[in-house]
């Protein structure tokens, strides 16, 4: 059969179609092959037959000739499909894949493997979803996925190719390595980089892969570059090496040289990240020092900070002055719990020649490292300190909160905030509300856990000073007083249903407010009234308060909401009102109340 013959008129066929069918009556290609189909067809015939539909659509009239076209192209493409040849010309080699394991097989369906095939090389969303599905199907145990799971590496989308290069050729194990090496390009972008990494975990002995990586340190492109470096981190082999990367030209290579450089051990590492720190590379010599554990580079980033304080006098004018000193701190993020290095802070921020205006956000970076050290020593030094640097009164009681009573703590501070409007005053009343729950939910869940009892005497001063948002969050047991205070303020536009509305109704709540559940109702009935779309998971916990009773005056809401979404929300929450359980209702706001409305919260 002469399938090359077929070919050509399925090809004049197909432009026939696309030209329109009125042009295929006397065709001359079509006729011009009509002689040879005949002198087929007396030995096969098929043949014969599409010769007869050839002649059929040559000799159609004008209205038939569309049907005759279509008939003869089904035709053809019925008989190509069926006789073509699916051999692929080229000489057969081996795929350069190995079995790592018993559990490589290409049984799967490949119905099954074309979706994650084409995640894995084609562009579109959800791709990574069907990456993360067919690990959990085991399909990349199928040799066929192999290849496109390392070509993955190099997936535009950083997420996709982080992924793969975590989870995926991992799974794969040495039987990724041929392929690995195969399409790995040192001169490549950050696939190849991934590609490296991969090729040096899954490798039996790394040293094998060593002179590939001193290759990449020198020659490879950027990317591949800062793999390679990331990956000799420790390595005595590398480390001359890596102290010349860390003068290269390139900032980013000099970055990754020093970050490596902070796994090593000696006393040329140090040196040499202090030069970087003092000199041009101080902003990425910050990351690698505090990595570095050594005692010697603290040792002498201590005596760097004390050369710098002996200069003060000229500080003010020095902004230089300022931005090393800074380094110096920031440096010493990491170090907080070494001993000499709290002495050092603690004397700066004790220092009266560092005490002006453009030092305070140093000394206040100062102040969160000892703050965060939660060294007893460190703590009571910012208590302390809180008369002498005003600017740092939330760091003293931030830092008070950790040593003293609730009372004392109030005793000590609540003076600062007696001027409302002073500076100390702001920072004090900011540090509070840093330090309590901001939202419903927050503080809900965070009720029953072992936190720091405020004083009841804070929600008393806020009501003075008329700060409502602190009132809810301090006020803890039943107080007359904030129930008035918030009773008023909940007036206040309820229709609204804001945040602030929902607060108070909640603290009303917990307050025990008989009347709370009534002025609930009340303003969602009036907030119907405006545009209500979304409840988010505040006004939910609040609405779940609700005694079992008010459920039908809940649907009766949810009926008059003009939002589909809401509604079904507020009905849902009608219906688990309604079937509270007893011990619930009778106790809300226990641990029974939070364990059922964390189930039921959309």
């Amino acid at each position: 059969m002469s399938i090359p013959l077929l070919r050509d008129l399925y090809e004049d066929v197909r432009r026939l179609v696309i030209a329109g069918a009125g042009m295929a009556a006397d065709d001359t290609r079509l006729r011009r092959s009509l002689p040879q189909l005949q002198q087929f067809g007396e030995k096969a015939p098929i043949f014969k037959r599409i010769a007869e539909e050839v002649d059929n659509v040559t000799r159609a009239q004008q209205e038939n000739a569309a049907d005759k076209l279509l008939d003869l192209t089904v035709l053809l493409q019925a008989v190509l499909h069926t006789q073509s040849s699916i051999e692929a010309p080229g000489e057969l080699l081996p795929v350069g894949i190995e079995a790592a394991n018993n559990k490589t097989i290409t049984t799967i369906p490949y119905r099954k493997l074309k979706p994650l095939i084409d995640s894995l090389t084609l562009r579109g969303p959800n791709r990574l979803e069907a990456i993360k599905q067919g690990v959990e199907a085991g399909l990349f145990n199928d040799v066929r996925t192999f290849a496109p799971a390392v070509n993955a590496l190099r997936d535009s989308y950083s997420e996709i190719a982080e992924y793969v290069a975590d989870h995926v050729i991992p799974l794969l194990g040495s039987a990724a390595l041929p392929i690995l090496h195969s399409e790995f390009d040192m001169q490549g972008g950050s696939g190849d980089a991934r590609m490296l990494v991969c090729l040096y975990k899954l490798a039996k002995d790394e040293k094998e892969l060593w002179p590939t990586l001193l290759a990449a340190q020198k020659d490879g492109g950027l990317p591949v570059r800062i793999a390679a470096i990331s990956l000799t981190a420790g390595l005595p082999s590398f480390e001359e090496h890596l102290l010349d990367l860390s003068h290269d030209r390139k900032k980013e290579i000099r970055s990754a040289a020093l970050m490596a450089l902070s796994r090593f051990a000696s006393t040329q590492v140090v040196d040499r990240l202090m030069e970087s720190l003092k000199k041009k590379d101080t902003d990425i010599a910050i990351a690698p020092i505090q990595a570095c554990e050594l005692p010697a580079l603290t040792e002498q980033l201590l005596v760097y900070g004390l050369e710098l304080a002996e200069h003060v006098v000229s500080a003010k004018q020095d902004t230089g002055f300022q931005e090393k000193f800074s380094s110096v701190i920031t440096c010493f993020q990491s170090k907080a719990d070494v001993q000499t290095v709290r002495e050092f802070l603690m004397h700066m921020l004790d220092n009266d020649l560092l005490s002006f205006k453009e030092m305070e956000p140093l000394m206040s970076q100062a102040a969160q490292i000892l703050l965060d050290s939660k060294n007893d020593e460190a703590l009571v030094f910012l208590h302390e300190l809180r008369n002498r640097r005003a600017y740092l009164i939330a760091y003293s009681f931030k830092a008070a909160r950790q040593v003293l009573s609730p009372a004392d703590v109030f005793d000590r501070y609540e003076g600062y905030v007696e001027e409302k409007k002073s500076k100390a005053a702001r920072e004090l009343i900011q540090a509070i509300y840093e330090l309590t729950p901001h939202t419903v939910v927050q503080a809900a869940f965070t009720q029953h856990q072992n936190q720091w009892s405020w004083d009841a005497r804070w929600a008393d001063r806020f009501i003075t000073l008329n700060e409502e948002e602190l009132v809810c969050r301090l006020v803890e047991r039943p107080n007359e007083r904030a129930i008035h205070y918030l009773v008023d303020k909940a007036k206040v536009a309820p229709q609204l249903m804001k945040q602030r509305s929902i607060h108070i109704l909640y603290t009303l709540f917990r307050l025990g407010h008989t009347d709370t559940p009534e002025m609930l109702m009340s303003s969602l009935e009036l907030s119907t009234q405006k545009s209500f779309y979304y409840m988010d998971r505040d006004l939910q916990l609040l609405i779940a308060l609700l005694p079992g009773e008010f459920a039908d005056r809940l649907q009766l809401i949810a009926d008059k909401m003009s939002s589909e979404y809401s509604r079904d929300q507020l009905k849902q929450l009608a219906e688990h009102i309604a079937a509270k359980p007893a011990e619930i209702e009778s106790k809300p706001e226990g641990a029974g109340f939070l364990a059922w409305i964390k189930n039921k919260l959309s």
